[in-house]
């Protein structure tokens, strides 16, 4: 599965890994990478597991049609879903390309 950055300032973060650091700190930039790895990993965002550790999920309320996976216990990648045809999507299953949209602690 294809992952892109809303902007170019986080796609230039998560592109270098001395930024992650310096913008998370290095636990939270190690995590961030482990969950980037599964992205690249899988074919469809189904094969995101919804348990611990990167326990994916559908967001409610003010991001509604938003995913995110756990970085940290309050920190997440938030993200939208994308199908083959570059269409919106919130079928986990048709989800090929994810964007992400911030790396923030939402609570």
């Amino acid at each position: 599965m294809e992952y892109v950055a809303e902007n170019r300032k986080l796609a230039k973060i998560l592109n270098d890994p001395r930024l992650l650091v310096k913008n998370f700190g290095r636990d939270r930039a190690k995590r961030i990478q482990s969950r980037l790895d599964e992205f690249d990993a899988a074919d469809t965002l189904q094969q995101i597991p919804s348990d611990p550790p990167p326990r994916c999920h559908r967001l409610h309320n003010n991001l509604e049609g938003k995913f995110a996976v756990d970085v940290s216990k309050n920190f997440r990648i938030v993200f939208e879903g994308y199908d083959k045809s570059d269409q919106l999507s919130v079928e986990k299953s048709a989800i090929v390309t994810v964007q992400i949209l911030k790396i923030e602690d939402y609570h």
